[in-house]
This record gives structure tokens, C-alpha cells and sequence, in this order.
């Protein structure tokens, strides 16, 4: 009778002992990119090119969405910067990124040249061609723009909604979206303008020093 009472003791002592290091051991580190994926990182980065990788992936694991990612950006121009220590894992990083190379007269080309293909595909996807021909048609009408008004910096087919000139928060989600699309368009056509004029300078630059030589 006594080994038979002392052995369901022992295995509750066992239980309770695994119990207790269950919950007082190590816990393993929860996944800080779960939610995460590459497409989430690829729709971010195609749209704000000139935001860090390091940074849309930060604000990602915070958010866990785009729409809320691209919606700071918008609403503050950048993102908050990673921390130095913080490392994207090879499965989230664009296809098309690519590691830094030293610079050179070369190089910079190549970027240029791939930065206006990035935003001449996202022209394509917004169907924007339509605005880049009025632009291009009021700048042949008038190549010589006034420089009073304070409308120096900001291309002339580049419309502000009032929305955004405002910093009104739209009431429904359709106004909404309407409004994070206009900006969206806005953002892209100020790019490609700011990359077709440095290549302008670029080129004239070149020249400058082909006739200096």
C-alpha cells in the first residue's frame, strides 16, 4: 500500500517540476518579421525608391502593413530610420536590390538610368503617360515659365489636390484611397521630374568638359 500511494506522488512532483521549468526557462525569441512578406517590402519600395530597404522592413514589422507604411511616408516624407543593428533578411529583400558598388562616372549613369526606368514603370502602372504628355506640351508652349507666384520647384502638370494642400484626413475610405493615390501620383511625377533634370545637368556637364578638353 505505501509503494502504491508514493507513486502517484512522484509523478505529480515530475509534472509539477516540468511545469515549472516550462514556465520559468528560456523563452525563444517571438519572429519579429512574422507577417512580413516580400511582396509587402516589393509594393513599398517600387512606390518610394528613394526610401532605405532597412527602413520600409522596420516600419513593416511595426505595421504588418503597406497601406499604413506608404501612408507615413506620405504623411511625414520619409521613414523613421532603423536601428543600426537591424538586419533584412535575404527573403524580404527585393530581387532587384543589389549590393552597393564604388561610385564612378559610370555607375552614376546606370543609376540614373535605372531609377527612370523604375519611375517610368510606375507611370505605366498609375497610367500616368497622359500627364507626362500635357507636361511636356505646356513646356514647348512655354519655355520660359515665370519664376514670380512662388511656383518655382513643382512641375506645372503636377496638380495638388486641396486634400493634401490642406492636410485634411478624408471621412470615407474611398476619399481616402482617392487622396493616398493623388499624392502617390504626385510623389512620382516630382521624381521623375528631379531625375530627368539631373540628367539634363549631367549631360550638360559632360559637354562643358568635352569642349573644355
Amino acid at each position: 500500500m505505501a509503494a502504491q500511494d508514493i507513486l502517484p506522488t512522484i509523478i505529480l512532483i515530475g509534472i509539477l517540476y516540468a511545469l515549472y521549468k516550462w514556465l520559468t526557462g528560456p523563452k525563444t525569441p517571438s519572429d519579429p518579421f512574422r507577417g512580413v512578406t516580400r511582396p509587402m517590402v516589393e509594393s513599398v519600395t517600387s512606390a518610394f525608391p528613394d526610401v532605405s530597404i532597412e527602413s520600409v522592413v522596420f516600419s513593416l514589422s511595426r505595421t504588418r502593413n503597406p497601406q499604413t507604411t506608404s501612408e507615413i511616408i506620405l504623411d511625414r516624407g520619409t521613414l523613421p530610420a532603423a536601428p543600426a543593428d537591424f538586419v533584412v533578411p535575404d527573403h524580404l529583400r527585393p530581387v532587384a536590390v543589389r549590393s552597393a558598388t564604388p561610385a564612378s562616372s559610370s555607375s552614376t549613369a546606370a543609376t540614373a538610368q535605372a531609377a527612370a526606368v523604375k519611375q517610368q514603370s510606375l507611370i505605366d502602372r498609375y497610367n500616368l503617360s497622359s500627364r507626362l504628355a500635357g507636361d511636356s506640351a505646356k513646356a514647348s508652349a512655354s519655355p520660359e515659365p515665370p519664376t514670380s507666384g512662388g511656383g518655382s520647384g513643382v512641375s506645372s502638370g503636377v496638380a495638388t489636390p486641396s486634400s493634401i494642400a490642406s492636410g485634411k484626413w478624408e471621412a470615407t475610405r474611398e476619399d481616402r484611397e482617392k487622396d493616398l493615390r493623388a499624392r502617390k501620383e504626385r510623389m512620382i511625377l516630382e521624381a521623375r521630374r528631379k531625375i530627368l533634370e539631373k540628367e539634363a545637368k549631367e549631360a550638360a556637364a559632360a559637354a562643358d568638359k568635352a569642349k573644355a578638353e
